[in-house]
């Protein structure tokens, strides 16, 4: 059953000026819910009198500074707190983290509502983003640094292999679009089907063709991470 809340009874004030801050902000602009903003480059006595006028805050700092600013500029009010840490939840707030990158540009609003948000300390996206509609998932606080550690696997790591890719196919004079062909089939077959997906050398159990690759490598630090692969998917590879 979708729980609801009366969104003209909400205020929001959005905190930071970060990406993820940015592309809030754009969210919030875009399905027309009003807010107000602040970040460090504003009067410190601007903070107060805007937490005052708030119900929900949404804290969009970096995780290292999100408890203390809470404890020393937000607790004991009134009000919702919000952080978007993907892996660390708060006594006090609750923790609202979008699975998805942000980069430098923004988004349209039918991409937005499309993100989802991992919850911790509720147990409904309209008790911490009113006027929001995106899918959710709820997770235990015990189990945000795996569930984020995922992420990390999944994205950032995917982000730097793809990048090594790319930036060896520039030396070798191998256009950018071949390689965006590749890869976006790879991800089309591993969402269609993540156990029957993976090809090439290790899943052929092709030792000659691993060697080639490390030896190719032999200078390069990604060489480490061929290796750690090889260690996870094929254990027994032989070694000499």
């Amino acid at each position: 059953m979708q729980a609801t809340e009366n969104v003209s009874s909400i205020s929001y004030l959005l905190i930071g000026s970060g990406r993820v801050a940015r592309h809030l902000g754009h969210y919030l602009h875009l399905s027309n819910i009003n807010y107000q903003s602040w970040d460090r480059s504003q009067d410190p006595h601007a903070l107060g009198r805007k937490v005052a006028g708030a119900s929900h805050v949404l804290l969009a700092i970096s995780d290292s500074a999100i408890e203390g600013f809470y404890r020393q500029r937000l607790a004991g009010h009134d009000i919702t707190v919000v952080q978007f840490s993907g892996a660390h939840h708060f006594e006090g707030m609750i923790s609202a983290h979008p699975l998805m990158t942000f980069g430098p540009e923004l988004y349209d609003l039918s991409f937005y509502k499309k993100i989802h948000f991992t919850l911790t300390g509720a147990d409904h996206l309209n008790k911490a983003l009113p006027g929001f509609e995106n899918p959710f998932s709820v997770i235990e606080a015990s189990e945000k640094a795996l569930y984020h550690a995922y992420c990390v696997l999944g994205g950032n790591f995917t982000t730097l292999l793809a990048a090594k890719m790319l930036s060896g196919f520039a030396e070798l004079k191998i256009p950018a679009e071949a390689a965006e062909v590749y890869l976006q089939k790879v991800l089309t077959n591993t969402l269609a089907a993540p156990d029957k997906a993976l090809t090439g050398p290790l899943v052929r159990k092709d030792a000659a063709t691993v060697e080639a690759n490390l030896t190719a490598l032999k200078n390069d630090p990604y060489q480490e991470v061929y290796k750690a692969f090889l260690k996870t998917l094929w254990p027994e590879y032989p070694r000499k």
